[in-house]
């Protein structure tokens, strides 16, 4: 320790910040020093946490003042912790804080900016860094805004990062819960209240592991002060690519015990389902493979749901997969299973997921996020319907069936190279598109309805809360870029803020602003393409033979799916220079049904060229 001698100086000493007790009423501000001026000179000695700094004229005091006159030998001691204390240790002439006189051995709080005076020397405490900035703690309708943008540059830039829900199950006795808070983030993460003792963070750049260690650090320090959190976390894009799928993802997590949502599906079902039902029944009597498309939250897993539900696999199991949440590293092994020894900690042999699902239906969830280098292996299975386990020699059969969803345009992702022609073909036996909400609004009355009462139910509300006619007027209004889940997302947190009715104020104006048009996309309907019969099966499926135009939903052009799949044949035909097996081959389809579609098209057949 240095001592204080009329020469300047300054000590080495240093406070870790991040060790810091939190049990107090006041929580000491980050790195501290003493500022220590007599007529000897002006020096400094910076304070560690959990010491102590005795003060006076003996030489054994870490702080040694020159003055026999007024001071005594050892005169006062400073106490560093969570706060910082000192307290006159009996001396004859006493110790002021201001112009108040310390009564001998009472611990007394100082804080940044006190001049404590000890006979000719006055010590000032101060911060030994600049005041740090006030963190803000926005409202969820601007964290949803700062969140969406996040998840934007993270898609361009192929970074990651995370969110934290916090909701406080027991207040700390202090009630220092957005200092525990802040104390535990770092300066550019963003915090926001969700609801009452419920909070939100946005954790810029961490992965799943960093994203623990802060979630761990925030539960301990919270144990300190008496206080107990249930925190829920989300990282992108393993947990979600879209503010409401991450919103909800985190929440579900510290509200694990949420009651069936059968009101909300039957509402989905009454809906746009109903609309697409004709198709939906036709299409779930074949093996044909689905793809679904429709933008983020519109539905997709619920139809996927329908379709296995009315169809003859329905007793057997449906496989939902993630296809941007499996970790590329361990998926080949997840999906088609491995063999004993087959790599190291391969101690017994494991079926894969495909295997699991034997007889009944797989759900490719998010299909356009599934890494080229898997894509392969994929259509290996579409084609065959056989699976070789990691580290086997001989492929095993599967009977399944394929339905996959995407909200991006696979044939565009096929033409830029992001994803597998034949791939595409393969999967897409027929397309099913999802209109988003906002050409849905009639639906959201039962919907919102639905979601009120479920949310209600999770909250322990005896009653249902009503719902404003302002407040259904905006929910009418809005766009609904998130589409079904996000409505869910504002329902359950204005359920949570109301007491009784759910007002404009409850729901997040900032967010629900005005929004731009979306201009209209790009992406067509895929053509409902013939059906690859499986080598087991030499029946054509009646189902698909049935179909006529009235079977289809009002949003499939009939007219400009014909034109489109005959614009498919020929392009596929030139690209092979007339040869049919190639072209059927990568339009997905067989060589029989490539003619019987040259007939129907009245294309004619390519000729071998002739030799003279």
């Amino acid at each position: 320790m240095s001592k204080f001698d009329g020469k300047l100086g300054e000590s080495p000493n240093t406070l870790n910040t991040q060790s810091l007790s939190l049990d107090a009423q006041r929580v000491a501000p980050g790195p501290l020093r003493l500022l220590i001026a007599g007529e000897q000179g002006v020096s400094t000695v910076n304070l560690t946490e959990g010491g102590t700094i005795t003060i006076g004229r003996g030489p054994e005091c870490e702080v040694v003042l020159d003055d026999d006159l007024r001071v005594s030998r050892r005169h006062a001691v400073i106490f560093v912790g969570a706060q910082i204390e000192i307290s006159d240790l009996g001396s004859t002439n006493g110790t002021k804080v201001g112009e108040r006189t310390l009564p001998p051995n009472e611990r007394v709080v100082i804080d940044t900016g006190d001049a404590v005076t000890i006979g000719t020397t006055v010590l000032v405490l101060q911060s030994a860094t600049a005041p740090k900035r006030p963190r803000r703690l926005l409202d969820h309708g601007y964290f949803e805004m700062q969140l969406e943008e996040e998840c934007a540059r993270a898609d361009a830039s192929g970074t990651k990062f995370a969110i934290l829900r916090v909701l406080i199950a027991t207040k700390p006795k202090s009630g220092q819960i957005e200092q525990v808070l802040d104390a535990s983030l770092r300066p550019m993460d963003v915090l926001a209240c969700y609801a009452p003792d419920e909070f939100e963070i946005l954790l810029i750049g961490m992965d799943e592991a960093e994203a623990e260690a802060t979630a761990r650090k925030i539960r301990e320090r919270m144990e300190k002060l008496g206080g107990s959190v249930r925190i829920g976390s989300a990282i992108y894009p393993s947990s979600g690519r879209t503010p409401e799928d991450l919103v909800a993802r985190a929440g579900r997590m510290i509200r694990p015990d949420v009651p069936s949502d059968s009101r909300g599906m039957k509402a989905l079902e009454e809906g746009a389902m109903a609309r697409l039902e004709p198709m939906i029944r036709k299409v779930a009597q074949g093996m044909i493979n689905v793809i679904i498309l429709g933008e983020t939250g519109v539905g997709k897993e619920v139809m996927a749901e329908s379709l296995h539900a009315l169809s003859p696999r329905a007793a057997q199991p449906l496989l939902r997969l993630n296809c941007a949440a499996l970790a590329e590293s361990l998926m080949e092994s997840e999906l088609f299973g491995h063999e004993k020894g087959a790599f190291t900690g391969a101690h017994n042999a494991k079926p894969g997921l495909l295997e699991t699902a034997q007889g009944g239906t797989v759900f490719l969830d998010e299909v356009g996020e599934m890494p080229i280098s898997l894509q392969a292996k994929l259509l290996r299975v579409l084609e065959e319907r056989k699976v070789m386990r990691v580290g086997a020699i001989k492929p095993r059969p599967i009977d399944v069936r394929f339905i996959a969803a995407t909200n991006r345009d696979l044939e565009t992702e096929a033409e830029s190279g992001r994803f597998r022609a034949d791939l595409f073909y393969r999967l897409n036996g027929i397309s099913l598109v999802i209109p988003p909400l906002r050409e849905r609004l009639d639906e959201i009355d039962n919907l919102v309805d639905a979601f009120i009462t479920s949310a209600a139910k999770q909250v322990g509300a005896a009653t249902p809360p009503r719902l404003s006619s302002e407040a259904l007027d905006l929910l009418k209004r809005y766009s609904w870029p998130g589409n079904i889940r996000e409505l869910k997302n504002v329902v359950e947190r204005a359920v949570l803020l109301c007491e009784g009715v759910i007002e404009l104020r409850h729901l997040p104006a900032e967010k629900m602003g005005r929004t731009l048009q979306a201009a209209p996309s790009p992406r067509r309907p895929y053509p409902p393409s013939a059906m690859e019969i499986p080598r087991r099966h030499d029946s054509p499926d009646p189902a698909m033979h049935e179909m006529s135009p009235r079977d289809s939903t009002e949003k499939i052009d009939t007219a400009s799916q014909v034109r489109i799949e005959r614009d498919r044949i020929i392009s596929a035909l030139d690209e092979c220079a007339g040869n049919q097996t190639r072209a059927a081959k990568m339009l997905g389809i067989s060589r029989r049904t490539l003619v019987s579609r040259l007939e129907q098209f009245s294309l004619p057949r390519p000729r071998k060229p002739t030799i003279s």
